[in-house]
């Protein structure tokens, strides 16, 4: 079982590349369920309470702390991956707030590319897979892609994974399991498992819902051995739904939402505009 000690020294391992960027240094604490850490931005504590995780943050050691970020983390059950997964969302969150690290843009007007993550920091705990490591670790077994890649991150300022993938992606997975390209299936099968074991919600929901959720049933089917014991169930329930009726019509509404409509004015009745003083087709009336 984790004890508190324990449990916030990995989550701090996992965070602190995130709090160095943002300025923050670790201080010590008196209390065993808090870490506290210090910068020009304020103070920011990391508590475990209540089977929470929660992150908040104070412009001062006096000030009134405000909550950032809170997740259900119970260290009766909790494992290792628990605690990278969220020290990984809080890393992601402390960098959405603090960090003022900006891209310098090039001769040429473009983002630099995207630095690439590696595997090793991944299995250590130091870093993790959002859609952006998912995607420059793609475009290293499909390098054909890396064009595509490298122009929808320079094009939007950041990469939009859905839309890589439904064009570029999952196409080119596809066509792998058509010609039976087994080093090449084996290569990005063991990228999807271990983005589902290490990676951040988006970069798993590409994978699950995005990737594999798009495949037919027959085309799942065919390459259930590639995937791990923890992605297989979840890839088969999410594809399971999504080629349901039900699922399929979730698909088309988020694709083609319904025109907005507003609502018309109701014409009082006969009644209504007597009661009110007004004679049926007076001017005045409705």
């Amino acid at each position: 079982m984790l004890t508190e000690t324990t449990a916030l020294q990995a989550l701090t391992k996992t965070m602190l590349p995130a709090l160095q960027k943002a300025g923050f240094a670790p201080q010590k604490s008196t209390e065993t369920n808090t870490a506290v850490f210090t910068g020009e931005e304020g103070v920011l504590q990391l508590v475990l309470a209540d089977d929470r995780v929660m992150l908040e943050h104070a412009t001062d050691a006096d000030g009134d702390f405000t909550n950032l970020s809170a997740g259900l983390l119970e260290l009766g059950s909790a494992t290792d991956r628990d605690l990278t997964f969220w020290g990984g969302v809080l890393a992601e969150n402390i960098t959405r707030k603090f960090n003022k690290e900006t891209y310098k843009p090039s001769a040429a007007g473009k983002k630099p590319p995207p630095k690439s993550v590696s595997k090793t920091a991944i299995k250590k705990g130091d870093a993790y897979y959002d859609t952006l490591a998912l995607g420059n670790s793609f475009t290293g077994i499909y390098t054909d892609l890396r064009t595509a890649f490298k122009a929808n991150y320079e094009h939007y300022g950041e990469f939009l994974a859905d839309e890589f993938f439904t064009k570029y992606g999952t196409p080119a997975v596809l066509q792998s399991l058509q010609q039976k390209d087994k080093t090449q299936l084996k290569r990005v099968f063991n990228l999807f498992n271990d983005v589902y074991e290490n990676g951040m919600n988006d970069a798993q929901s590409t994978v699950c819902v995005t990737i594999l959720g798009s495949f037919s049933a027959v085309q799942l089917a065919d390459c259930l051995d590639y995937l791990s014991d923890d992605l297989r169930p979840v890839a088969v329930q999410v594809n399971k739904y999504l080629c349901s009726s039900g699922g399929k019509n979730a698909c088309k509404r988020l694709e083609h939402p319904p025109i907005y409509r507003p609502k018309k004015e109701k014409k009082p009745g006969m009644l209504q505009q007597l009661m009110s003083g007004q004679v049926p087709g007076q001017p005045g009336s409705k």
